[in-house]
């Protein structure tokens, strides 16, 4: 045997357990499936995406071709550009009534990003994390790498899939250092209103003395109707030392793609979240965050955001009348965010859609309309349907859809 084949035979490429415990991102999986079947000619109607098919405002695009045109592209501090600190503490300070310094800020490669190192810095091994389900896929694995162990804790459509305060404060341990609330959230688009923050707020403070809420505000600017966010930091007072912040410019500004996320948090926690940065990623990519800057201070973003705002409202509610021609299952109206959430149980349990993941296989496969199936986001029985697309989309899509579920009706 040659040298080189004995170097080979003795390789050992076998990965962690912590890496091998991780599930792929169903909602990658879809999308990157829908777009393996448009690139072999088939016609998808992507329901899916978790992003908006939006260009970023006018200002974002110049200011970032220019900056890329005419400056040398460098490092940046790990903790992000101080010009653009000072910009998202200026901001926040605004939206949630309480001075926040630079100081409390770090900027990373996408809200995902800033919810990672969080745990990292704040989670010891067997720390329990309570989520509320159904939830964003990535919450639990993230949990799991930070050596910390996901509580999900089931919501209900009675409830408004928003989590009760005594199912809260059955879930508490001595073991519990964080609450994840994400408002208004991703699968169901349901929203927590002042009343319903503070009464979380309240079983955390008398049961759970050492439990951070994180708020996850990604969808924070994403909301409809009479429904408007209701900030932690003005709701809870009272423990403000132990409240974190994530937001970014993903969704609000339609820069997903820039990944650009912050961290808000006391400095001794994000000086330990920038330590964890320091030795991953270091500084998120420059022209990103210049891009971000003009984001967060251009005076011509606003009129674009809403725009944007108002085009989700209008989708909603299109894709609400349509899905009502489907009879027996339920969908709640979103408060926010731009996710459908639908109830298809009436529907699971034949041929050849045993389960939400075989219905969502199937509607994409054979009838071109991609969903995320609901057990992904821990609510089995459900799919989500993204109307983060045009509205002939959603119009054809739908027609699909509602077709299709009458084909299965009929058996």
């Amino acid at each position: 045997m040659s040298r080189a084949g004995t170097i080979a035979a003795i390789v050992d490429d076998s990965i962690s357990q912590r890496a091998a415990s991780i599930r792929p991102s169903a909602t990658f999986a879809m999308a990157a499936r829908a777009a393996t079947l448009r690139a072999q000619g088939r016609e998808i109607h992507d329901f899916s995406a978790g992003e908006p098919d939006f260009r970023p405002p006018t200002a974002v695009r110049e200011a970032t071709a220019a900056f890329v045109r005419e400056q040398p592209v460098r490092y940046t501090p790990v903790a992000g550009l101080p010009a653009l600190r000072e910009a998202v503490a200026t901001h926040l300070s605004a939206v949630h009534g309480s001075t926040i310094t630079p100081s409390r800020v770090l900027i990373s490669c996408g809200a995902k990003h800033s919810i990672a190192n969080l745990l990292q810095a704040l989670l010891e091994p067997g720390d329990e994390v309570v989520i509320p389900t159904p939830a964003w896929v990535s919450y639990p694995d993230m949990v799991r790498l930070a050596g910390g162990v996901p509580v999900e804790v089931a919501t209900t459509a009675a409830d408004g899939f928003r989590l009760r305060p005594e199912a809260l404060e059955a879930a508490l341990t001595p073991r519990t250092r964080a609450l994840v609330l994400n408002s208004p959230g991703n699968p169901t688009g349901a929203g927590y209103d002042a009343a319903a923050v503070r009464a979380l707020g309240e079983v955390v403070a008398r049961k759970a003395p050492r439990t951070w809420i994180m708020a996850d505000d990604i969808y924070r600017r994403l909301t409809y109707g009479d429904f408007r966010h209701a900030s932690i930091v003005r709701t809870l007072a009272d423990l403000h030392p132990r409240l974190a912040i994530v937001d970014g410019v993903s969704k609000t500004y339609a820069m997903t793609g820039y990944r650009i996320g912050y961290l808000v948090a006391s400095e001794a926690l994000v000086l330990g979240a920038t330590r964890v940065q320091g030795q991953t990623t270091s500084g998120a990519a420059t022209p990103s965050q210049h891009a971000a800057l003009v984001a967060l201070t251009d005076p011509t973003v606003d009129a674009e955001v809403d725009a944007m705002c108002l085009a989700f409202a209008r989708r909603r509610d299109l894709m609400l009348a349509r899905l009502a021609a489907i009879p027996d299952v339920h969908v709640p109206v979103p408060d926010g965010a731009f996710y459908v959430w639908m109830d298809v149980r009436a529907y699971l349990g034949r041929d050849p859609v045993p389960d939400d993941a075989e219905l969502s296989r199937w509607l994409l496969e054979a009838h071109g309309v991609a969903t995320v199936p609901g057990g992904a986001f821990g609510g089995p029985g459900y799919i989500r349907l993204s109307y983060a697309t045009a509205d002939a989309v959603i119009e054809a899509g739908c027609a699909r859809l509602v077709a299709a579920m009458a084909a299965l009706r009929r058996g």
